[in-house]
């Protein structure tokens, strides 16, 4: 089963024609790329169908070379026309990707900046702070503050605000920077925008209280964000004269006496309601950090829960990223849990490798090894989410007595049969089908997914995900799952589609070696109604582990079962001691 596909009965040439009418038009109109897949699942699924009938798995041909050369040239196209960030798209991303945010260490480094600071700003992997488009004065502030840093100074309670020219979003934005710790104790500069985060209730409370249209609700946020009535206009697609009435509007409405009295009432109900949200200090994302691995190459974190909590390594998966919903952080303060969450290469702003694909989880193990050694800890257990359970197994592989257990929520499973390629909904056994069959057109199809999510079609992505799943849909209704996953959808495409590229093709294979090569006790966690793997594959799965696994099926969930049933999974990782 390592072959592409082969002496297949060749399409139909219309069948051809279509498909590739199909690979050009993704770059004049993003939003086509599901009209695109669906084209590429009918080829694929004949061509799989026939290579099954024929039993050819062994020995296969290409995809016909004239195809793969349409693939290669829309590829290359993609590439050529870069990722510039529509006006529209950021706009409408805004809510979903957060606030910029930037991560500096004592030497001026760039340790970590999340999306919306690479967009804002265009940060990348900097080496300096001259990078970041400072105004002069605000260059002299951070300058201070990371020779606070050098000399040993205690800057504890200092703060600085910052001006950022966004070219982006034709502004300066407010940035306020003050010092955190990382889990080692190093002392860090935290940057990040002065905006209050809109809440959904507000916009309830006005249209109840004032009769407030959407429009005027829009309006209000966009008040809120910090946004002029230019700004506003060229956001809306409106005309200045028409958001000056809207604001008129709200003001005549509200009964507040001038715009900067609206302001201040809405920014205060925003607060109350912020406040009101959150049942504790604690906030979603988690504190991020950094720190160099043994090669140099820098390893970007995250740690949610108490500061000394007991230690739990997670691994993220292939869409899912590092954040977490509330509810889950509140748990691990409950139970005194520490989660420390790697940015794996490619993913988010961690650096990639370009070393070989097939040994990517083995050398992830060694930046774990280095993160333990790093934060002082003799051992752990790793969570491996989704896909991230191959490398939770390939580090437990490596690293012996230093993992003291692998929890494995919605985890991958050894592919060992056709049949778990077959139970996959459309949309997930399209791209693994591609994975595993035709691995030189897989960047194309990744290509064409991240253009779509760049241009706004982050909910179209969802959607051809979890259609089949209604279980997965009922828990992405909820606005914090949903932003979660969407962010995660950015995370993992933040720098191409080589991430994906690389977890497609571990997923997709026979991977019990890794599972053998180590003896330590394995939880596995899954949703009965999981659309990719289904829980009979895991049940087996358990079976050949024998003593050593422990199983527990939730009935009630599908995928994503971290974020629909959080208190299950926290309950198993505080029962490990």
């Amino acid at each position: 089963m390592e072959s592409e596909l082969s002496d297949t009965p060749p399409q139909p040439a219309h069948v051809e024609t279509e498909l590739i009418e199909r690979i050009y038009k993704i770059a004049l109109e993003p939003h086509s790329y599901d009209d695109f897949m669906e084209k590429w699942d009918s080829y694929i699924s004949d061509a799989v169908s026939s290579l099954a009938a024929l039993k050819l798995e062994s020995r296969g041909e290409k995809v016909s070379d004239s195809l793969s050369r349409h693939f290669d040239m829309g590829f290359r196209l993609l590439e050529e026309l870069g990722r510039s960030t529509p006006a529209t798209f950021f706009a409408d991303s805004r809510r979903s990707s957060g606030a910029p945010a930037i991560l500096i260490n004592g030497n001026g480094q760039v340790v970590w900046y999340n999306g919306s600071a690479s967009r804002y700003f265009g940060v990348r992997h900097l080496a300096s702070i001259s990078d970041l488009p400072l105004w002069d004065g605000s260059r002299a502030k951070l300058d201070a503050m990371i020779e606070q840093i050098a000399t040993g100074g205690n800057g504890q309670s200092d703060q600085s605000v910052l001006r950022m020219r966004s070219k982006t979003a034709d502004k300066t934005l407010f940035m306020l920077a003050d010092f955190v710790q990382d889990g080692s104790d190093e002392q860090l500069i935290h940057i990040r925008q002065v905006v209050s985060t809109w809440q959904e209730s507000v916009g309830r409370m006005l249209a109840e209280s004032f009769s407030l249209s959407t429009a005027e609700i829009e309006i209000a946020e966009c008040l809120v964000e910090g946004a002029g009535i230019a700004e506003i206009a060229g956001r809306r697609s409106s005309s200045v004269n028409t958001v000056r009435t809207q604001v008129k509007n709200l003001l005549s409405k509200t009964g507040a006496g001038s715009q900067t009295e609206l302001v201040r009432l809405l920014m205060s109900l925003n607060k109350v309601s912020e406040q009101k949200n959150s049942s504790s200090s604690h906030v979603s994302q988690g504190q991020p950090s950094g720190f160099r691995q043994r090669s140099g190459r820098l390893v970007p974190f995250h740690m949610f829960g108490p500061h000394k909590g007991k230690p739990v390594i997670f691994l993220h998966g292939m869409l899912d990223g590092c954040d977490l919903p509330a509810r889950a952080v509140e748990l691990l303060h409950e139970h005194d849990i520490s989660l420390i969450a790697p940015e794996r290469p490619f993913f988010g702003s961690a650096e990639g490798d370009n070393d070989s694909v097939k040994t990517a989880p083995e050398r992830f193990a060694l930046d774990i090894e280095d993160l333990l050694d790093h934060l002082k800890i003799r051992s752990a257990p790793l969570l491996g989410h989704m896909a991230g359970s191959v490398y939770a197994f390939a580090t437990a592989a490596h690293l012996g007595d230093r993992v003291s257990a692998v929890v494995s929520v919605s985890g991958g499973v050894p592919i060992v049969s056709n049949e778990q390629f077959a139970f996959m909904s459309p949309r997930q056994q399209l791209v693994a089908y591609t994975a595993r069959y035709t691995p030189k057109l897989l960047p194309f199809v990744l290509r064409a997914g991240i253009r779509q999510l760049d241009f706004g079609g982050e909910k179209n992505f969802m959607n051809a995900l979890y259609e089949h799943s209604p279980h997965d849909l009922r828990v992405v209704e909820n606005d914090e799952i949903s932003n979660i996953i969407c962010s995660g959808y950015h995370f993992t495409v933040a720098q191409g589609h080589r991430a994906f590229e690389i977890d497609s093709y571990h997923v997709v294979r026979d991977w019990t070696w890794r599972v053998e090569a180590s003896q330590a006790p394995v939880v596995l966690i899954h949703g009965q109604h999981d659309p990719v793997v289904s829980a009979q594959s895991v049940e087996a799965f358990a079976r050949r582990l024998s003593q050593r696994a422990k199983l527990v099926i939730d009935e009630g969930s599908g995928q994503m079962l971290f974020y629909d049933n959080p208190e299950l999974i926290i309950r198993e990782l505080a029962a490990l001691g």
